[in-house]
């Protein structure tokens, strides 16, 4: 496990640290992961919030982020709030639902959506994140070994972001339409919904976003949204 955490420590962009986790995930036999980078002070349903995931069905994440379904999903702010690793099912079940939540919580059904479960991540100044993993299988059926392995790691991996936000970047001057697109990145916009917002093609959209990368010194949407907002240049 020090090895681990030694590699992640060399790691000085987001989106690399993240790459490691979703590759050491995946060898310990994860099927899917989550992880929401939140403006600090706002909780993980929020419009500001950018999530990072793999593994997932295209149609779900299409709902997830195009109907809403973000907003409605009380699990990342209920685990947020109890604080431990929480399985999806039990936050599903911790407190009262309302009818748009119970119709999210049977779209997940739907996909298959059952045995995940997801952690409180802690960083540096309230830099607080969500993230989520599925084995395919309970929790309690999965080796004590691996589910501890993504626990640590997550952790280690979210604080690793904290310490690269915090005192990595300088301040690119963005232009005023890159800043228009990297906004909307933030709130969760696809490239074709930003295109159809700002009366632009989505291939325009797509070179807007390299030049913000190439600005940002980053890799990523992620990677961007969370530098973006470390450094104001994000209006949410």
């Amino acid at each position: 496990m020090q090895s681990h955490y030694d590699r992640i420590e060399t790691l000085v962009d987001i989106g690399a640290v993240l790459t490691y986790l979703r590759d050491l995930a995946i060898s310990s036999g994860v099927a899917r992961m989550s992880y929401y980078v939140k403006p600090q002070f706002e909780n993980a349903a929020s419009v500001a919030t950018s999530v990072f995931s793999y593994g997932y069905d295209p149609e779900w994440l299409a709902l997830y982020d195009e109907q809403g379904f973000r907003l409605l999903d009380p699990i990342p702010d209920r685990v947020m709030e109890f604080g431990a690793l929480m399985t999806w099912q039990d936050a599903m079940g911790w407190k009262p639902n309302t009818s748009e939540q119970e119709t999210c919580f049977e779209r997940m059904r739907e996909f298959g959506l059952l045995h995940g479960f997801g952690l409180p991540l802690y960083g540096r100044n309230g830099r607080d994140a969500y993230a989520a993993f599925d084995f395919l299988r309970h929790v309690d059926e999965v080796d004590p070994d691996a589910v501890g392995l993504i626990r640590s790691m997550a952790q280690a991996a979210h604080q690793r972001i904290s310490i690269i936000v915090e005192y990595k970047y300088g301040g690119p001057l963005l232009s005023e339409r890159e800043a228009e697109v990297l906004t909307w990145q933030a709130r969760g916009k696809s490239n074709n919904s930003i295109a159809t917002i700002l009366d632009l093609s989505p291939d325009t959209v797509k070179t807007y976003s390299k030049r913000i990368y190439a600005k940002l010194e980053v890799t990523d949407r992620v990677g961007a949204v969370v530098k973006g907002l470390k450094l104001g240049l994000v209006k949410i």
